[in-house]
């Protein structure tokens, strides 16, 4: 199975050593009544970059993909014209699906066909994935429409079975919006209680901190509060010493004084 928007841009060749460049696919085209691909249409280089080259018509039947790159075959019949003609379409009419709107019997415009899914050896269209434009495909995903479901062509548009209303799209922000929003929330609810968790054991251990600087505060206020103590009686002490010394160094000074004083009369 193969989509044609996986095969938009490829490169082809061709060539009897199948490596001849032949150019690059444009687009690719349907059958008018039945949808099936018939081929792609192949953009040639321009001839010494300057002069443009028509494109090619290169049938569904007439090439295989080698390493993500198209290879012809030889055959005159795999191209162009004799490629229609064997293939019993006319070019004309034929249907380049890819962009095209989409619209149910009932009129609902339904977006426009991204892609085509078919079956490689027997081109046969399986489905047509349907977006409404970028911003729609990343919101609301993608709708895929089985070709049964498929009724016609009419004035610029493929009409379509009032049963597509039922085919919920697929994928997108808003199919995973739920999706999300639960995990999401979840995820806050485990940060919240690990965070409630690290705040709970910080709050113990800064209360912690301050109950043991608290008492070692107290215990070093307390503790220099005796050394204080004991420093200033020592000094008082020793200040008294010096006091009671001084005082009787004074008091035998004026005895001997006296004594001086008693003679000379």
């Amino acid at each position: 199975m193969r989509s044609t928007k996986e095969m938009r841009g490829a490169r082809v060749v061709g060539g009897r050593s199948g490596r001849r460049r032949i150019g690059k696919v444009l687009r690719a085209v349907f059958h008018p009544q039945t949808f099936n691909l018939v081929g792609y249409l192949v953009k040639q280089p321009d001839l010494l970059l300057m002069f443009k080259r028509g494109d090619r018509f290169l049938a569904y039947d007439s090439f295989r993909v080698v390493d993500g790159r198209i290879v012809g075959t030889t055959n005159k019949d795999s191209w162009d014209e004799l490629a229609c003609k064997r293939l019993g379409i006319d070019f004309d009419t034929c249907l380049l699906l890819e962009g095209m709107p989409l619209i149910t019997a009932g009129g609902t415009e339904l977006g426009s066909a991204d892609s085509v899914e078919y079956d490689e050896r027997t081109g046969k269209t399986k489905e047509l994935v349907v977006t409404g434009g970028v911003a729609a495909k990343a919101l609301l995903g993608e709708m895929r429409i089985p070709k049964k479901l498929l009724v016609k062509y009419h004035e610029g548009s493929v009409v379509v079975s009032n049963e597509v209303l039922g085919i919920t799209a697929e994928g997108g922000l808003a199919a995973k919006a739920g999706e999300g929003v639960a995990i999401a929330s979840s995820k806050l609810s485990e940060v919240g209680e690990q965070a409630g968790k690290v705040f709970s054991k910080t709050g113990k251990a800064a209360s912690k901190a301050l109950s043991e600087t608290g008492k070692t505060a107290s215990k070093a206020l307390s503790k220099t509060g005796k050394v204080a103590g004991r420093a200033v009686n020592k000094g008082a002490y020793s200040l008294g010493r010096q006091l009671s010394r001084s005082k009787g160094m004074f008091a035998a000074f004026k005895e001997e004084y006296d004594k001086e004083v008693k003679k000379k009369k």
